[in-house]
């Protein structure tokens, strides 16, 4: 009987949290979107003007709403919610650590690696990704 009640169909509350999240998520995603394509376009990253590191740090300023938004998910959402996102986090900045000790482990050691914060970044959005969908699945 009580496996009627017990779905894992998300709630009405638990869709309107949901709703807001990514509203909140998109407009942060969509400023550094725009952002990112006029620093391409205008910013001169590659030439030797001093203000090509202005240019190349203006996309953070709209990640930092996404910032924002995630720290309002956390308030809205229930234990549960907040324990596996929480989880997922935790996991994805153990991974990016590790990953950032490896590469610069191998700088020191020669290698040449190009953007290795983007591979730092993309490792520990995997391990957010990964478990967080181990997570889920408990």
């Amino acid at each position: 009987m009580t496996n009627n009640l017990d779905s894992r169909a998300a709630s009405v509350g638990e869709r309107a949290v949901n709703k807001a999240y990514l509203r909140e998520f998109l407009i942060g995603m969509i400023g550094y979107a725009v952002i990112l394509m006029a620093v391409m376009i205008w910013g001169g990253l590659d030439g030797d003007s001093p203000w090509r590191y202005a240019w190349a740090v203006l996309p953070v300023v709209p990640m930092l709403w996404v910032v924002v938004a995630l720290w309002r998910h956390i308030k809205r959402i229930d234990d549960y919610q907040r324990l596996v996102l929480l989880r997922g986090l935790g996991i994805g900045f153990a991974v990016a650590m590790i990953s950032a000790i490896t590469l610069g482990m191998l700088g020191i050691a020669g290698l040449s690696v190009p953007s290795v914060g983007w591979i730092i970044f993309s490792l520990g959005m995997a391990g957010w990704l990964v478990a967080t969908t181990i997570s889920n699945r408990k």
